[in-house]
């Protein structure tokens, strides 16, 4: 049981190094997805286009979580959250401000911390008895605190909302079995970001199949002066576990089975790995096998990387580290081999409430507040492209793409939303699972890497071995 504990601990702190590429750099405001199941066709973009002046109905459903909330009990309630930088904490912070003036009756306490202490507050604060009411909470510590069984359902507020207030496939990527376990509060996927201008320098078309990347990274590729696409190694971190992901979900490739065991050995996740070896050997500066997050990132943020991999964060990463390349950045759907786009890689940032709490009603209301339009849009805004709508009314609505960011790279995020509408965490093609956390915190994957490119090892020899580390952590995990 403790090895369980530790390695999904693990994986939620592994967790945090993903979140750190998701800031908003100095943290101004940067100035300038797809409907509910069941909603008319085409992109959220065009939905929105042809609604202009044509406001989502509000739902009609009774709220009883606020008439609860304004008798004349006091209540405090504390809050956790984790947008330590300048704009989203100020958002925050007036955000609750609000609350507590149109609720006189209710104090909301907020905490502020990075993820990585985040992880460290809530494991040392369930042995405690200090855990928040409320919290933002991402899919690895959220799946690590059902573990540890300390999550207040989610059921009562989507009753009270409507089943289609929500996105369908995000929501479902935060329920287990009948029990929503959170709230999406914004959502991304994963994309292959590009330097339009190197390939046209070079006289190149965008990539459309893995041999036509590995050969324009190969023909861009000019160190130290230029990388073709970084692919960062370091065990501490999890991008080899990311990327291969992206690549084995457009192929329709499950890291994980549907039996919960280790899928390294498939003949397409094979190719796939050894696909990102040949794209480090073609291009990618020798020092990532060593890289996280960070420096991946800073490699194309600073111009220096053709390829990359990410979110709309890397739009704002551009704008804040090499604003004349804004204009030259655009981005494409990870392929498989023969250019098929079967799957995606997606991550969301929520909301929850811990199940300790003396108030879960205040609690579903003040989550709720967080997504009145204005507001939510506001906040959206903040990090245009970025952070992407998790509601219906949102991301069919005209205000959201009334941004200059938002306009630019409309293209992009709406290859974004559509990773989103059909894509799921790494490791969870079949649902929620512990599993996934064993492809996160152990840095298997990276190490497969690293063995194949510094050691020479056959990519089905290390992907064996890797395959066999895989099962003994989800051994362990599925206990």
């Amino acid at each position: 049981m403790k090895k369980r504990i530790a390695l999904i601990v693990a994986a939620a702190l592994a967790a945090a190094t993903v979140m750190t590429g998701c800031s908003s750099g100095n943290g101004k405001k940067e100035t300038g997805t797809s409907a509910a199941e069941g909603m008319a066709g085409g992109t959220a973009a065009e939905r929105a286009d042809a609604g202009k002046g044509q406001e989502v109905q509000e739902s009609e459903t009774s709220d009883p979580m606020a008439a609860i909330t304004d008798d004349a009990t006091k209540k405090t309630i504390t809050y956790w959250h984790t947008f330590t930088e300048g704009a989203r904490k100020d958002y925050i912070d007036e955000l609750v401000a609000e609350y507590m003036k149109e609720h006189p009756n209710v104090t909301i306490n907020v905490e502020v911390y990075p993820w990585n202490v985040f992880t460290q507050k809530w494991t040392a604060g369930l042995a405690a008895g200090a855990l928040p009411d409320v919290s933002s909470v991402n899919p690895d510590n959220l799946f690590a605190i059902n573990q540890a069984g300390a999550v207040l359902p989610m059921n009562p507020l989507i009753d009270a909302l409507g089943e289609d207030y929500f996105l369908g496939k995000p929501l479902e990527n935060f329920t287990d079995g009948d029990t929503v376990l959170g709230i999406p509060y914004y959502l991304h996927s994963y994309v292959m970001w590009y330097r339009k201008d190197v390939l046209e320098e070079k006289n190149l078309s965008v990539p459309k199949n893995w041999d036509e990347l590995l050969s324009t990274v190969s023909a861009v590729a000019d160190p130290p002066n230029r990388y073709g696409f970084t692919i960062a190694m370091s065990k501490n971190d999890q991008m080899c576990a990311q990327l291969l992901s992206c690549f084995a979900k457009a192929e329709g490739a499950p890291l994980i089975t549907e039996n919960n065991k280790g899928n390294l050995t498939d003949p397409k996740v094979v190719k796939a790995i050894q696909l990102m070896a040949d794209l480090y050997k073609a291009g990618s500066p020798e020092g990532s096998v060593n890289y996280g997050l960070s420096e991946q990132n800073d490699v194309f943020f600073q111009g220096k990387s053709t390829f990359a991999f990410g979110s709309g964060f890397h739009i704002n990463g551009v704008k804040q580290n090499s604003p004349e390349l804004l204009d030259k950045i655009a981005a494409v759907p990870f392929t498989g081999p023969d250019g098929e786009n079967l799957g995606a890689t997606t991550f969301v940032i929520g909301l929850m409430g811990w199940n300790q709490t003396k108030y879960p009603e205040t609690v579903y209301d003040f989550i709720k507040f967080h997504f009145e339009k204005e507001r939510y849009i506001d906040f959206l805004h903040l990090i245009p492209g970025g952070q992407l709508p998790a509601t219906a009314e949102a991301a069919n609505s005209a205000e959201f793409y009334d941004d200059e960011t938002i306009q630019k790279f409309k293209t992009e995020i709406e290859y974004i939303q559509e990773g989103i509408e059909k894509g799921t965490f790494i490791g969870m093609d079949y649902g929620l699972t512990p599993a996934a956390s064993a492809l996160t915190s152990q840095g298997i994957i990276e190490e497969c890497l690293q063995d194949i490119v510094l050691n020479g090892t056959p990519a089905e020899e290390a992907a064996k071995k890797a395959n066999d580390k895989l099962n003994a952590a989800i051994e362990i995990l599925m206990e």
